[in-house]
């Protein structure tokens, strides 16, 4: 089994990835970071208020909170207004997963739009019916494996969710009138099923294949480019920094709207230093659940608002402020991993722990 659902604090389900050895959302709760991580501090409620079109790019889509959230209260703010989520997410047995294991938000309309925009490329019934065939798997002793604070679902409640509400809720949903949907002509939802790096090469019109990738992704909208707003949120840098290298983060500039900006729970120093160099201007989002803050980033200089503390710029030029690089999309976490350490070790930079002793008295 690749990965198991958990409870977080907020009672929000969210999973642990077993090859990856990580949590889809910190254990504050699924619902509540997407919320304060994301959709508040991004600014996306007070730009709906003075806007009527939005179009968000989710990166690493996972159980959708970040998506589904930001639209409930897109809708709650600015009734009319019409929404565009581009989202991207290489595994297709979590997207089936999101179609069951979300929490949060009581909106069907809302459930059912993302649904059929799923089930139009994957059959979430079969993914679904291979995973409970895999739980039993699933050892009574996982909560061992897991990062403290967290709890998994017993078995037999994974079973039970997967059998009553995929087959008593979302296959009615294929037969329910599509257009009694409030949201359906305010929402549009583009799946890119695939590597992020593969697919933001495809929408910023980079792919070599792309005649015959258009035609895999011949069920997409327009409205897919110039994201007002991107959430940003694949597994930690530090694990997994694939999606977080200078040259993904280029990509990111290229396609961002002039006057939108990036969001993401990181702080980390390579990656903040990764975006500047990208070219972007970041400053700090307020923490949540944990000391430290997140990153927001814009293409002018001009609209950043909450700057980063002296302590927070001084770490970038450190030992720990090497970005990762990935120039060609094709390197492994391994190999981004061991180039950034032959990078830290010829810098002739500070390391950041004499920073924090000898500059910050830390």
């Amino acid at each position: 089994m690749e990965f198991i659902p958990i409870i977080t604090e907020d009672g929000t389900i969210s999973l642990y990835n077993f090859s990856v050895k990580d949590v889809y959302h910190s254990k504050i709760g699924a619902y509540t970071e997407a919320l304060q991580k994301y959709t508040i501090p991004s600014g996306l409620l007070e730009f709906v208020k003075h806007n009527n079109e939005v179009k968000i790019l989710d990166v690493c889509f996972g159980l959708g909170y970040n998506s589904k959230v930001a639209v409930s209260e897109i809708l709650k703010i600015n009734p009319e207004c019409k929404i565009t989520i581009n989202a991207i997410e290489i595994d297709p047995k979590v997207l089936a997963l999101s179609c069951i294991l979300f929490d949060g938000i009581n909106n069907q309309f809302l459930e059912q739009t993302f649904f059929e925009a799923i089930s139009k490329q994957i059959n979430v019934g079969a993914i679904l019916d291979e995973y409970i065939k895999d739980v039993h798997k699933y050892s009574p002793n996982i909560d061992e494996l897991l990062p403290e604070g967290y709890k998994s679902i017993e078995v037999l409640e994974i079973k039970e969710k997967l059998h009553n509400i995929y087959y008593q809720t979302i296959s009615s949903r294929n037969t329910r009138n599509r257009e009694a949907s409030p949201i359906n002509s305010l929402l549009t939802i583009n799946f890119f099923i695939d590597d992020a790096r593969s697919a933001i090469k495809l929408i910023n019109g980079l792919n070599e294949k792309s005649n015959n990738t258009l035609k895999e992704y011949s069920h997409i909208k327009s409205g897919f480019c110039h994201p007002d707003f991107i959430f940003h949120d694949p597994f930690t840098p530090s694990k997994a920094p694939i999606l977080w290298t200078v040259d993904f983060f280029r990509e990111l500039y290229r396609l961002l709207d002039e006057n939108g900006n990036l969001t993401t729970y990181s702080s980390a120093a390579p990656v903040r230093t990764g975006l500047i160099e990208a070219g972007f201007f970041i400053g700090r989002t307020e923490p949540i659940g944990k000391k430290t803050s997140g990153t927001i980033a814009y293409k002018k200089s001009e609209l950043l608002k909450n700057f980063l503390t002296e302590k927070e710029k001084g770490i970038l030029e450190t030992n720990a402020g090497i970005p990762y690089y990935d120039e060609n999309f094709y390197s492994t976490s391994e190999e981004i991993l061991k180039n950034r350490e032959l990078m830290q070790k010829t810098s002739g930079r500070v390391s950041s722990s004499k920073f924090y002793k000898n500059v910050m008295n830390y």
